[in-house]
Formats: structure tokens, sequence, C-alpha cells
């Protein structure tokens, strides 16, 4: 159902079902178990979910199908990302807000070679730029964002405040994709919060309730001081 589903709706990307990959056979291990969607997090990262719809928020990097007429009209990737990691945000973001829609074809798999520390042959045998992958990151997170954008200076570690030394943003020059967000008139990333806060809700990115705890008895209010991140461990 691959390229049917991409068929019947240009605007529309396609995941596959990602599997594991034993690397002593090259064969697909566990059967058809595997895993298609990710959800994006408030620190411009993203985690696995899975739901029973195949609607899915966020891919989890470049296994995907889509034509090459969507591809060229929302601007393909951000050319000014470096190596691998926040492509896959940039990419979501692009299709949801501006007009499509990513969806898992639940008969199409791939199978994905894990990192093992104990399997020399998992080792990268590549480089990636120091710094790279959080700057690809703050450059989805700070173009689609919007208002919301406020949130990651709550993350000291993705330096959101951080200038280069020309007083610029570390991160760089966001035209070539605002250009995008423009020409297509794109929604906001309220809309994308909406379209799937029953992820954001069941996640507890998106309370139902917040509460400030105070002292009766000397009126201080109780603080995190701890890292911020998605999990009680700060990650």
């Amino acid at each position: 159902s691959f390229l049917r589903l991409i068929g019947e709706n240009y605007r529309r990307i396609v995941v596959p079902v990602i599997t594991d990959l034993d690397v002593g056979t090259w064969k697909q291990r566990g059967g058809s178990k595997g895993q298609a969607k990710c959800y994006l997090t408030w620190d411009a990262d993203f985690k696995w979910f899975d739901s029973g719809d195949d609607y899915v928020a966020v891919i989890s990097g470049g296994l995907l199908g889509m034509s090459r007429r969507w591809w060229f009209e929302t601007g393909g990737y951000d050319e000014q990302m470096l190596g691998w990691g926040g492509e896959n945000l940039d990419q979501s973001l692009r299709s949801w807000l501006c007009g499509g829609e990513v969806v898992m074809a639940q008969d199409a798999f791939v199978a994905h070679m894990w990192r093992r520390p104990n399997d020399p042959r998992t080792k990268a045998q590549y480089r990636v730029k120091a710094g790279a992958a959080a700057a690809n990151r703050m450059r989805a997170a700070m173009a689609w964002y919007g208002e919301f954008g406020e949130k990651l200076s709550q993350f000291p570690a993705l330096g959101a405040d951080r200038k280069a030394l020309d007083g610029s943003p570390w991160y760089g020059n966001l035209d070539n994709i605002l250009e995008v967000k423009h020409r297509l008139k794109c929604k906001s990333f309220a809309w994308f919060m909406h379209r799937f806060r029953h992820v954001y809700e069941d996640g507890g990115l998106l309370p139902a309730e917040t509460f400030h705890l105070r002292s009766t008895v000397g009126g201080q209010c109780l603080t995190y001081t701890g890292r911020a991140g998605t999990s009680p461990d700060g990650h």
C-alpha cells in the first residue's frame, strides 16, 4: 500500500513500519513488530508512540516516501542543516502545517540496524560535526514553533538565546524555511498541537491542570530547579 497511499494524495508523506535488522543474517528480526510513529517534544526532540489510527505526528528520519510535486512545493530538506538529526522535525511540520499529512503504511517494513555498544559491526562509519544535530533541531523549532518558541529557553542545553560572534542566531538564518511558510500560508504550531492533542495530553505535555505550591507559613513558592526535560530524570 506504500505507493498507493502516496498516489491517493500528492500532499502526503508515507512512512513504513521500522523493524530490527539482524546484522548477522541481514534479515528482519522480530516478525512484523516495529515502530512508525513519533511525536515532537517541547525541547525539539522526538519520542516514539503508538495509537489506533494511521496518522503520524512526526517521522523518525529519512525512511519515507512522498510525491516529487510535494517535495518541491515544500522546499525539500533545509539545505543549511548538517549531518542528520532535526530534519525529521522540519519535514513533518512542513507537511502538516502547510496542507499535507503524514501516514504509515502498515504493510511496508524497513529493517533498521540499531547501534549496539557491544557489537562493533553496528558502529558508525562516519562522523557528524559536533553540535550539528542541536543546530538542526533549533532551526526546525525556531522556524515552526511561533509563539511557543519561548519554551525553548527552558532548556539550557539548546542555547536558544545564544548568539554567533556577529550577533546573529547561532543556528543560522531561517529565511529559506520562512519563505516556504509564507508562500504556502502554513498554519500555526497551535493548530498542530490541537490536531494531535490526544497524543500530547496522554504524554503529559499538555496537562489538564497546573498548580503552584506556596507555603502558608512563609509565603514562599515551591520551584523546581533541576534540569528541564521531558521525563523525571531531565532527559
